[in-house]
């Protein structure tokens, strides 16, 4: 087999490869559940990473049973570390009741995440572990940083195994409900 040969076929390789992955999250965006979800950003933009948005994703704890509690740790409302600021669960993220509404992990379950509400916050504010990445078209505009009293939300479609991954932007100011074009 010559140079070019051997270099060709690895080009066909990794076509493929990437090509797999993009199909996989098409399948998944059209099969999967999407809901809409609170989030915060951090990190607008990365030189070396491209425009990217780097999301926390929130969660609602609310119907998680106390008793499954894990360790708790943090910083408490005083900014001091305690053991007693946070509770943890580890969780699969899921969609119920038309909100991103994890449920219990098994011991071990592939694809679990640890899920954490500070106990001075709402259940409905619970921090989903990990960063999601949306990209962002090198022309858009972004909204950032938000004004007093706005949230960002984002769209995420949840897939069988792994975490969440942010398809579009919202802004909500508790009155009106407005989608980003990013693209």
């Amino acid at each position: 087999m010559t140079t070019r040969a051997k270099g060709v076929a690895v080009l066909v390789v990794q076509v493929v490869l990437v090509l797999s992955i993009a199909a996989k999250y098409v399948w998944e965006r059209h099969t999967c559940p999407m809901v809409w979800t609170r989030a915060t950003q951090f990190d607008p933009e990365q030189p070396l990473r491209g425009r990217y948005l780097a999301l926390t994703l929130r969660a609602d704890a609310c119907g998680l049973p106390p008793e499954h509690l894990g360790g708790t740790f943090g910083w408490d409302a005083r900014h001091q570390w305690s053991r007693d600021a946070a509770f943890q669960w580890n969780v699969v993220p899921a969609v119920r009741d038309g909100k991103l509404a994890p449920k219990l992990a098994d011991e071990g379950e592939a694809g679990s995440m640890l899920l954490t509400l500070p106990k001075s916050v709402p259940c409905e504010y619970a921090n989903l572990d990990g960063v999601s990445e949306l990209f962002i078209a090198e022309h858009a505009k972004t909204p950032f940083p938000l004004e007093v009293g706005q949230e960002l939300w984002a769209l995420v479609t949840v897939p069988p195994m792994g975490p969440p991954r942010p398809v579009r932007l919202a802004v909500s100011d508790g009155k009106s409900f407005r989608v980003l074009d990013l693209r």
